[in-house]
């Protein structure tokens, strides 16, 4: 008998129709009702840990939810269940991967059609998430999305269509495994490094994303600078931005506040030494910038407020031999 916790957060598998809309309503124990008579050889334990839409959560609230997780564990769990809203499910997934030990499964699920009639996809997805928590073998693998019955990590996950039941993907690497009939089914082995954080501490840091466009300028990072911790940039291709824009990072270097550089690609690298030139990555890194590997803008901005918020060095955080990225 496997003893799986189910921590519930809210999100669309939660709700339930009002006259403007479905808002998060149902519990844990309303959750667990819908698939406990499918797992005789799970013993679901349930706790509320939050009601509301992923739209509205917060670092705080993500550091919050890591306390939960590890709470559980620490009181014997063998796999853990979040249900979350999909919003900011890439997100909360990878701040528990920054956060959370995981000697056994993490697992986090959610749905894209609120319960009705007429195809919910909450219940099978909630099934799959647990069928996956129960399987020893995931824990290797840190926080992981089940979705569909396909089995991402954390690290790689995103949501790709706002819209259809099968949302999310992992562009990257594709799923590294898949719930078929009553078990798990690994395609891939766990990544060769982890993500977590030597130092874990509350959230405190400000740290602020810019999407860079064709024509962006220094308005935006000169208006913000005095105002945050560090920076994170969604350059174009492989980590490149407008001359202007470039000067304005640079300028932002220059006050000791750190500036990552991402893509806003959905997959893909950082360049280090391939174009030249202003707003060039050569141009950028040589001048302070911080690359942020092949991890995403937004997860790269949880990578920084959780790290510096810890007083982890930002050169830990994001080393230039790229093993943390």
């Amino acid at each position: 008998m496997r003893r799986v916790s189910l921590l519930a957060t809210g999100g669309t598998i939660s709700t339930a129709g009002s006259p403007k809309g479905a808002v998060p309503q149902h519990g844990a124990d309303d959750l667990a009702q819908w698939v406990h008579q499918l797992f005789s050889d799970v013993k679901l334990s349930t706790r509320d840990v939050a009601r509301t839409s992923s739209r509205t959560v917060t670092p705080h609230d993500m550091h919050e939810l890591a306390i939960a997780v590890q709470q559980e564990i620490d009181d014997g769990a063998d796999g853990v269940v979040i249900t979350h809203g999909t919003d900011t499910m890439e997100e909360t997934a990878y701040a528990l991967a920054l956060l959370v030990d995981t000697p056994v499964p993490v697992v986090l699920a959610g749905a894209m059609r609120p319960p009705s009639p007429v195809g919910s996809d909450g219940p099978a997805n909630l099934a799959g998430a647990i069928t996956a928590a129960a399987d020893p073998a995931l824990a290797a693998y840190g926080p992981v999305v089940v979705h569909q019955d396909e089995i991402h990590l954390a690290r790689w996950v995103t949501k790709l269509h706002s819209t259809r039941a099968a949302a999310f993907a992992s562009p990257v690497s594709g799923p590294v495994g898949a719930v078929v009939e009553d078990g798990v089914v690994l395609f891939l082995g766990p990544a060769p490094g982890t993500d977590r954080l030597p130092v874990v501490a509350p959230p405190h840091r400000r740290i602020e994303l810019l999407w860079a466009a064709s024509g962006s300028d220094g308005l935006v990072v000169d208006a913000i600078g005095s105002m945050v911790d560090g920076l994170v940039v969604a350059g174009t291709g492989g980590g490149h931005v407008a001359p202007a824009l470039a000067d304005a990072l640079v300028r932002l270097v220059g006050t000791g506040r750190p500036v990552v550089l991402a893509s806003r690609c959905t997959s893909g690298q950082v360049l280090r030494h391939t174009y030249g030139g202003l707003g060039s990555e050569t141009q950028l890194l040589a001048d302070g910038l911080v690359s942020a590997g092949s991890l995403s803008p937004l997860k790269a901005r949880l990578r920084l407020i959780f790290g510096l918020s810890a007083d982890v060095p930002v050169r830990d955080l994001f080393p230039p031999d790229g093993t943390a990225q």
